[in-house]
């Protein structure tokens, strides 16, 4: 299921740090320029990107790294 990246922000945002979501970025960088993406986007985000699993998993275990937490996919899905 694909996630949205805003909402993952959005996320990290409301539930850690405004900064957080930077963070979780830089620990992931490898795995976002992977997917094609750059950091300033991931920063700038339109709020229609989609994440794969892949990249959600690798952000998700950055979350993890940093701050000891998980956010469930579920979570994040549009209402």
């Amino acid at each position: 299921m694909a996630t949205k990246a805003s909402s993952f922000k959005e996320w990290c945002t409301n539930n850690i740090s405004p900064q957080s979501w930077t963070r979780i970025c830089l620990r992931s960088v490898d795995a976002i320029r992977s997917k094609g993406h750059t950091l300033k986007e991931m920063e700038d985000l339109n709020p229609d990107v989609e994440m794969d699993d892949e990249l959600m998993d690798q952000l998700n275990d950055a979350l993890s790294e940093l701050y000891d937490m998980k956010v469930d996919e579920n979570v994040l899905a549009p209402q």
